[in-house]
C-alpha cells in the first residue's frame, strides 16, 4: 500500500505504513545499510519483520536527503538514525506500522489496536488515581489511550526502569476521539510533564510526544 498517512506536526514528522505487501515484496522495497541487514536477521517471525521493514521504508518519505539514514538501536533498545541528524521512535500493531522524527527534539510514539481486552489488564499499567477516573462509557477507548500514552512517553524517556503504575501518570481527560492530553514522568530521574497527541484511525490508538 505504501505510505498511508504523513503528517507534519510541531518540530517533527509522523508517517504511517498500512502493511498489504509480502515479505518479499517489502524487502525488495527496502534499501539497508549493513547494521540494518544484520539486524533483520534477528528478527524471527515474519510480522516482525514486516513491521520492521514497513517502519524502515517511511524513513525516505519523512526524512529529506541528506537526513535519510539507517536505523540502529542503543543500548536500551531505543532507536537512532545511524547518521546522528536527529530523534526517531517507531511502533506497530497490526497492520500498521509508524515511524516519527525530528531533527531537534526528543520523540516517542505508540500505535495499539483498540480492543476490549484491556480492560481486564488494566490494573497492570494504572496507578492508584488513574482507577478512580470516570470514563464516561468510553472505557475501551480510554484505557488504550492511557496505555499508548505511557508507552510514548517510555520511549521517549528511552533508558527503561521506569513502572507504567508508578512512575507514568496520564492526569484526568475526557476523551474526544482525538486531541491532547497530560502524561508525566515521576521518578527519581526526571519529573516533568508533557503534552500528549492522539488520534484514532480505522480502530487503532496513535498516540506521540514531542519533548519541546
Amino acid at each position: 500500500m505504501s505510505l498511508f498517512c504523513k503528517k507534519i506536526v510541531p518540530s517533527a514528522v509522523l508517517g504511517i505504513w498500512e502493511i498489504t505487501e509480502s515479505l518479499e515484496t517489502l524487502h525488495q522495497q527496502s534499501s539497508l545499510s549493513a547494521a540494518e541487514r544484520s539486524y533483520y536477521t534477528t528478527l524471527k517471525s515474519t510480522m516482525r519483520k514486516k513491521h520492521w521493514l514497513s517502519y524502515r521504508l517511511i524513513v525516505p518519505h519523512i526524512l529529506p536527503p541528506p537526513s535519510v539514514s539507517g536505523i540502529s538501536y542503543d543500548e536500551y533498545g531505543k532507536p537512532l538514525l545511524e547518521n546522528g541528524t536527529g530523534y526517531v521512535s517507531a511502533a506497530h500493531s497490526g497492520k500498521f506500522a509508524a515511524l516519527i522524527a525530528s531533527k531537534n527534539n526528543n520523540v516517542g510514539l505508540d500505535i495499539e489496536a483498540i480492543n476490549p481486552k484491556i480492560v481486564r489488564i488494566s490494573h497492570k499499567f494504572l496507578s492508584a488515581a488513574e482507577m478512580e477516573y470516570d470514563f464516561a462509557g468510553k472505557e475501551t477507548e480510554s484505557l488504550s489511550l492511557i496505555w499508548c500514552a505511557k508507552e510514548a512517553l517510555y520511549k521517549l524517556f528511552g533508558k527503561g526502569g521506569l513502572s507504567f503504575a508508578r512512575h507514568l501518570q496520564v492526569e484526568p481527560f475526557i476523551y474526544d476521539g482525538q486531541g491532547t492530553v497530560t502524561g508525566k514522568i515521576a521518578s527519581e530521574h526526571i519529573s516533568r510533564s508533557f503534552s500528549v497527541h492522539y488520534e484514532t484511525l480505522e480502530g487503532y490508538m496513535m498516540v506521540y510526544v514531542i519533548d519541546h
